[in-house]
């Protein structure tokens, strides 16, 4: 069956880009149809909340609604809920749906988002990791259930379930093949800030120890390292980063290298075809590559940016400065711009041992990012820094006294 007339702008994701690029769409004169598909059964919901507050935090609040139901009736945007799209057809301009559904478009928005990377157990069985909401009850489950929870992977993920499982008084180890978590985005001294933060904090930390094989066993897991150990754990859960989420589209002519290929403007290689958030490798003049950012900041800037340009039929380029936060102990740790390889770290205001300080990352004097704790209002001085290609030397300029 085909669904739509065919002069429809359908959305392929519930996310937080393709809801703000509904809303980018009406926001920029759009009058026609908007068709949203979600895969999960619940509309969208505010997906970073599951491994900070919501875990930490005892009882069953549910996640926040991306948007209420009378935002999307005013603004007759229709989501299909537990729709998710199995198959692109470029030629006709129909989505194929799990429901065995053809929805005819006129112009297409990928916004997919990502999928947790599996760890599959030698047994076959793939670990649990924290993605949805349905995810969130497991992991509620095991946090009252008296036993130790061991995370493998030590990236944002993994140390904000970590620490958001402490404060709930569970034991846990994190298994990490970095020597220092989040090093390659915050730099080594912050790394370090955060490695002692969780050790403090009670955290047993495996971190430089690369997971070769996980074996069930009768009383829970053992876990191989790379270095010979094998540590018998009760429950595990994965954390090891996530893939786009793009197997839909497989053999569809959509250009596909790490995510989803996109101008600037978020437009693909094939026309009416866009693409928005963390399932979008959009090409950054900057740099001169492509890049996909995996940020929920991003994902809402981009989707919103992706509907405008659709609505008025323009091709303005992406320009927004990259901006993601993680919640850790209390500490909120907040990171504009990029951390490149080989970047200088400069402590540009406080300590980083008082966790209150603000880091600028840079090489040659250009300035490629910043990472802030303690001190909010540098969020908006830095911010406006990057935009305007700043330097090193500006940004020690723009320091504000203790």
């Amino acid at each position: 069956m085909v669904r739509s007339d065919g002069n429809a702008v359908v959305i392929v994701g519930a996310s937080a880009a393709g809801l703000a690029a509904a809303d980018g769409l009406r926001e920029g004169g759009h009058t026609g149809s908007i068709i949203v598909l979600d895969s999960e059964a619940e509309p969208g919901y505010d997906r970073p909340m599951l491994s900070k507050s919501l875990l930490a935090t005892k009882g069953n609040a549910e996640p926040r609604p991306l948007r209420t139901r009378e935002h999307m009736v005013d603004r007759g945007i229709e989501v299909l809920p537990g729709h998710g799209a199995v198959g692109l057809d470029i030629d006709r301009r129909l989505v194929v749906t799990n429901w065995g559904e053809a929805i005819a478009w006129e112009q297409l928005v990928i916004a997919t988002g990502v999928t947790a990377r599996p760890v599959v157990t030698t047994g076959g069985v793939t670990l649990p990791s924290l993605r949805t909401r349905v995810d969130l009850d497991a992991t509620r489950a095991l946090a009252v259930g008296g036993k130790p929870v061991t995370l493998i992977g030590a990236g944002f993920i993994g140390l904000e379930v970590a620490a958001a499982l402490r404060l709930r008084g569970v034991n846990v180890i994190v298994i990490g093949q970095c020597e220092l978590p989040l090093a390659a985005f915050v730099g080594d001294e912050a790394a370090r800030w955060l490695r002692d933060l969780h050790l403090a904090h009670g955290a047993t930390l495996e971190l430089g120890a690369a997971t070769t094989a996980v074996t069930e066993t009768t009383t829970g897991h053992a876990i191989r390292l790379a270095d010979g150990r094998e540590l018998h754990v009760d429950s595990v859960l994965a954390g090891i980063g996530s893939d786009p989420a793009t197997d839909w589209l497989l053999g569809s002519g959509v250009e596909l290298d790490a995510g989803v290929v996109t101008d600037t403007a978020g437009r693909t290689n094939v026309p009416g075809v866009w693409a928005a958030g963390d399932v979008a490798s959009t090409l950054d003049p900057r740099l001169g590559r492509h890049r996909r950012f995996e940020h929920w900041t991003h994902a809402i800037e981009q989707g919103r940016h992706v509907g405008l340009n659709l609505a008025r039929r323009t091709s303005e380029p992406y320009t927004a400065v990259p901006y993601v936060w993680t919640e850790q102990y209390g500490h909120t740790v907040h990171m504009l711009g990029e951390r490149r390889p080989g970047d200088t770290d400069l402590v540009i205001e406080g300590d980083v041992a008082s966790g209150e300080f603000v880091l600028a990352h840079g090489s040659d004097n250009e300035l490629h990012g910043a990472t802030i704790c303690g001190r909010i209002r540098a969020l908006r001085t830095f911010k406006k820094l990057l935009r305007a290609g700043a330097t090193l030397d500006d940004a020690v300029g723009a320091a504000t006294p203790a």
